[in-house]
């Protein structure tokens, strides 16, 4: 009886030790099929540009790359930022040439003004922002809305 309370005491800490030796498995096992992404967002109240993180599977069927867009133009999973583009904006087309230009084409949903998305200018300026700095084989940009190219003000 006296030996019940450490006995008590190792069973525990075995069932601790089980349990996070399979939640460091799993982990291990997740960042192995991901990748870590950061995406940037602005904020409804300053304006101002923060980055939020991500993991993205390295293996899409419809490749990494568009699975990031896609996943950007859902938005911001803080309520503190603003969308890049109105939430029915979609990407109509994606492709990224050997020279490492990538071309999007999004929707005319793009054009859309709304209270929780930014700009049209900053999302798109954040949109290429984004996508360069999340693959380093991508160097330019080049967005098109409704089958339009879209050209910024530098």
């Amino acid at each position: 009886m006296k030996n019940k309370p450490y006995y008590l005491t190792a069973v525990i800490c075995t069932v601790l030790a089980v349990v996070s030796a399979v939640i460091f498995m799993i982990s291990i096992q997740k960042k192995e099929k991901s990748t870590r992404a950061v995406m940037y967002f602005p904020s409804f109240e300053s304006g101002k540009v923060y980055a939020e993180e991500r993991f993205i599977p390295k293996e899409t069927a419809q490749g990494t790359e568009r699975f990031f867009v896609d996943d950007l133009l859902l938005g911001p999973l803080t309520n503190s930022f603003k969308k890049l583009f109105p939430g029915e904006t979609s990407v109509e087309f994606f492709t990224i040439d050997s020279s490492g230009t990538a071309y999007i084409g999004l929707s005319k949903d793009a054009l859309k003004t709304s209270d929780d998305a930014a700009d049209i200018n900053i999302g798109i300026s954040l949109l290429k922002r984004n996508i360069v700095k999340n693959f380093t084989k991508i160097n330019t940009v080049l967005v098109y809305i409704d089958g339009k190219s879209v050209y910024e003000k530098s």
